[in-house]
């Protein structure tokens, strides 16, 4: 699994003052390790009031990331897992999703 490889390269490199427990690199490095080497994709995207964005990758083995990239170019894994299901569209906050 990737996971342990994703968190043990990120907690390597220098943390960001704004986010000193999670594990966080350069916003390159981070995308590079998720794009070439664990062949996820970007699935949504989101800015945060703050000027961050948060993203979320997925591959197609299920295994998933969501990855906050905070202003002056540092990113930060928040969560990770596996089973990820794309869903079509937008769904309710309530009841299954579709």
């Amino acid at each position: 699994m990737f996971r342990p490889l994703l968190t043990v390269a990120l907690s390597l490199l220098p943390l960001s003052s704004v986010a000193q427990t999670l594990p966080c690199a350069g916003r390159e490095a981070v995308l590079t390790h998720l794009i070439d080497r664990l062949h996820m994709q970007r699935l949504t995207t989101g800015q945060t009031a703050r000027g961050a964005r948060v993203e979320v990758f997925a591959a197609q083995t299920g295994e998933w990331v969501i990855i906050l990239h905070l202003p002056g170019e540092r990113s930060c894994l928040l969560a990770e897992g596996d089973a990820f299901e794309a869903t079509q569209g937008l769904q309710p906050a309530r009841g299954n999703p579709a």
